[in-house]
């Protein structure tokens, strides 16, 4: 059983917490107004879970906060956030939850930004973040919660990859989220995103930093969060801790702003990338190129470094994937290349008019990717997706029916 659903359990011996007031923000002001009559109650000490991360000294304690924050009225987004590329636990090879994980059906109020307080790696693959999950997964379970306690994991690469079970899907559908273990007194409240790494005189990675702008983006769109609802652990009500690390805290006002951004101009692809899916070959170099690696790499495929150079190692990886495929090897990423990487990590359940969700996401990335229809990739299933896919079922042979079935999922998951 997770205790009380917290971010800290009870500790053997109490760690006193520092003195530490953080200069007032506008989020932090936001908050505690919201929480000036709140009651605050005495807590036995407790283990916090910088250090359950860390496997060193706790960082700070906390002091309890009972009471709810009320959410602010959803905002006007005047363009779309398109779904990252997250790895979800079922790819990061993630334990089974040890307990029941609640799901709250309606909206968290807030976002709330953590730093690991890992030492800052310079290993930035796939693997490396998959394994920064497994170690963060383990080190919660074995003390006593029943899953991993944040959400979402940014890793050093810049890889997002889901933290608690049932996230993503959560995030995706917009109108429920799955209670967490990251902010004391605040879980039911928030959605937590760690960033991999200790940033007290350090910033994240460039990777890290676009990838946390287009997370935190479309978090705040599909739950209608106002960007001044994203706040750093040390914003929680009678939290007394360091969290983010001081120098990343210093940037949450420059994350608030490029957010806002996103959430006006619109953000697609993945990984914070264009949503443009151009033809790569050898020798060509950029971010399509690292889009291409870091799928390649995620579903076995070696492509050495993601480093957006499209060398020898991409050109072999990219061979053996499209062999797999049992379709035509050429070593080129071009539309049909593209639409089966899009999608490959798609169930291939029937989707059709009125459908929603992550699946629907991946239909109409593939149908982009392979087609490059003007599509958009908010994974609702509308006249838009039903016009692309009779288009796609026309163009490929297929029964024209507008309905995403096993073989419209089968010609774009084998680049058919």
């Amino acid at each position: 059983m997770e205790p009380d659903v917290t971010d800290h359990i009870i500790a053997p011996v109490p760690t006193p917490a520092p003195a530490f007031a953080p200069a007032p923000t506008t989020a932090t002001a936001a908050v505690a107004a919201a929480a000036a009559s709140a009651p605050v109650p005495s807590r036995p000490a407790r283990l916090s879970r910088r250090r359950l991360l860390q496997g060193t000294a706790a960082l700070g304690g906390v002091i309890a906060f009972g009471t709810a924050v009320s959410a602010s009225s959803t905002p006007a987004f005047a363009a779309t956030v398109s779904q990252p590329d997250i790895i979800s636990t079922n790819d990061w090879g993630a334990s089974a939850p040890q307990g029941s994980l609640p799901t709250l059906t309606r909206r968290p109020t807030h976002l709330v930004i953590h730093h690991t307080t890992h030492v800052n790696s310079d290993d930035f693959s796939v693997a490396a973040a998959e394994e920064v999950a497994r170690l963060i997964q383990r080190n919660h379970m074995t003390n006593g919660w029943a899953d991993t306690g944040q959400q979402f994991t940014i890793a050093r690469g810049g890889q997002m990859l889901e933290g608690r079970h049932g996230s993503l899907d959560a995030v995706v559908d917009g109108t429920r989220f799955i209670e967490g273990a990251h902010a004391y007194g605040f879980n039911d409240q928030s959605v937590g995103i760690e960033v991999d790494g200790m940033y007290t005189n350090d910033v994240p990675t460039d990777a890290q930093w676009s990838s946390l702008v287009h997370l935190s983006a479309f978090i705040c769109q599909r739950y209608g969060l106002d960007v001044d609802r994203i706040i750093a652990h040390r914003d929680v009500p009678g939290a007394q801790t360091l969290c983010c690390g001081d120098a990343f805290y210093g940037k949450l006002s420059a994350l608030r702003d490029e957010v806002a951004s996103a959430l006006a101009n619109g953000v697609d692809g993945g990984s914070g990338a264009s949503g443009d899916y151009p033809t790569v070959r050898l020798g060509d170099e950029g971010d399509a190129v690292r889009r291409v690696q870091v799928t390649l790499d995620v579903i076995g495929h070696d492509p050495g470094a993601a480093d957006g150079v499209f060398g020898p190692a991409t050109e072999k990886a990219l061979r053996e994937y499209q062999s797999s495929l049992g379709t035509g090897v050429d070593g080129i990423a071009g539309p049909r290349t593209w639409g089966a990487l899009a999608t490959h990590h798609a169930a291939g359940s029937t989707v059709s008019s009125g459908d929603s969700g992550t699946e629907v996401e991946y239909l109409q990335r593939g149908l982009k990717a392979s087609s490059g229809v003007d599509l958009a990739t908010d994974g609702h299933f509308g006249d838009q997706t039903e016009a692309a896919v009779s288009a796609y079922q026309k163009a490929r042979g297929l029964t024209v029916d507008g309905v995403a079935g096993g073989k419209t999922w089968a010609a774009l998951k084998h680049a058919q």
